[in-house]
């Protein structure tokens, strides 16, 4: 592997800065290369927190840095997609792991197995990032037992591990990153949006930086919309998009008992079921209806069901079922 400098806009956009980032390149073959994500063409990215993983990636790779990144938002805002994409733009694997309330550090570190009578003991997903120099990204930190993220303290300090196994050393080599996703920012939650989710310790908490990562500006999924859907109508698409938009905005009020969000991934699941469902019309249901049961709906509580239909019928003047519809 080879640390390369890359142009912004060749690999980020003409819209974007012509400045040089530091980028990884590997030989063919590699196994590097398996874990290095693939790059999505249709994506947009938000220019404030494509600015903190940018800087914060820069570091890491020129020189090295103590500090870890949090990138903070509500359910389906697109964390983990941003990390990816960066990554994939600047030729980096990412290893990654998502919380839970049962993972322990020797999890992180190695794990044993069998092989021909004997034991063998293998690196875990942060003894390989730190040993390959690799992007490590943990999702959904506050959902781990506060005692345990905080036995990463050293990690995050001193950029190396002990191996209790069998008393290895690893140091961290250069392109080890560490980034941490969440909803809660480890502060716990008093809404019920999170449930499982944990107030960590104030330590560990300190040893990162922290990058908001919400819902896109309309205009950027409209745009998004437009470029995987040529055909669409805009006043169509501006109706998805505002659907999504009363629908997160009822999720993140924490008062109105709506327990789904509506991600970007989402939306454009919606809108492709509803066009490969336009003969539902010619049953007398409404395909943006029937495709929005089978893209979220199902599976929600009754008045989140309710809720998310009265939407729909707000925006696109149609409900479920339909006689002689325009549109719908």
């Amino acid at each position: 592997m080879a640390f390369v400098q890359y142009s912004m806009q060749e690999r980020f956009g003409a819209e974007f800065p012509n400045v040089q980032l530091i980028g990884q390149q590997f030989e063919a073959g590699d196994p590097a290369l398996n874990f290095v994500p693939k790059i999505d063409q249709n994506y947009t990215f938000d220019r404030d927190a494509l600015a903190d993983v940018l800087n914060y990636l820069q570091e890491c790779w020129n020189g090295g840095t103590s500090e870890a990144q949090m990138l903070i938002g509500p359910t389906g805002s697109g964390k983990t997609s941003l990390i990816h994409q960066v990554c994939a733009r600047l030729g980096a694997p990412v290893m990654d792991v998502t919380g839970h309330g049962r993972l322990e550090i020797p999890q992180l570190l190695y794990s044993k197995i069998a092989v021909d009578g004997t034991t063998m003991t293998l690196d875990g997903p942060l003894t390989a990032a730190l040993a390959k120099g690799m992007v490590f990204l943990l999702n959904e930190i506050d959902l781990i037992e506060p005692e345990t993220l905080t036995g990463l303290n050293d990690v995050l300090e001193y950029q190396r591990v002990v191996i209790e196994d069998d008393g290895r050393l690893v140091r961290a080599e250069r392109g080890f990153a560490f980034i941490a996703t969440c909803n809660t920012a480890g502060g716990g939650d008093d809404t019920g949006m999170y449930a499982g989710t944990k107030v960590q310790n104030i330590a560990f908490r300190d040893r990162f930086r922290k990058s908001l990562v919400d819902y896109r500006d309309e205009a950027s999924e409209l745009a998004v919309l437009q470029r995987l859907f040529p055909s669409i109508d805009q006043k169509l698409a501006e109706k998805f998009v505002k659907v999504a938009n009363l629908v997160r905005n009822a999720f993140k009020d924490g008062s109105t008992g709506m327990d789904v969000t509506l991600s970007l991934r989402t939306l454009i699941r919606w809108v492709k079921l509803t066009s490969a469902n336009s003969g539902q019309q010619a049953k007398g249901r409404s395909p943006v209806h029937y495709a929005l049961d089978r893209a979220l709906a199902f599976g929600t509580s009754p008045g989140t069901y309710e809720a998310l239909h009265q939407m729909v019928s707000q925006e696109f003047g149609v409900g479920p079922t339909i006689a002689n519809p325009s549109i719908g």
